[in-house]
């Protein structure tokens, strides 16, 4: 688990946007992937939850081109439609 120097409460990760979805109340639902090895970071966002712990959230992309890059999940990134063209 890597933790911001600045706040020893943090908890950082890397992941993959899976799903976003609105709820029935209009309220926003938001899923990640992370990889495998982030089982620490995970037992982190459990106690979270248990606790009722609100997040304060701050999403920075890694790469502008995923098509560039493995996805933080571990699966390689899948060629963009103009790749697979030839364009």
């Amino acid at each position: 688990m890597t933790k911001d120097p600045q706040d020893s409460s943090s908890i950082q990760f890397k992941a993959v946007v899976y799903k976003v979805q609105t709820t029935v109340d209009y309220g926003i639902r938001v899923t990640l992937d992370l990889p495998e090895s982030a089982i620490q970071e995970m037992a982190a966002l459990v106690m979270c939850k248990r606790l009722g712990v609100v997040l304060n959230i701050t999403a920075v992309p890694i790469v502008q081109d995923q098509s560039q890059a493995d996805r933080a999940d571990g699966k390689k990134a899948r060629p963009s439609t103009k790749s697979l063209r030839g364009n």
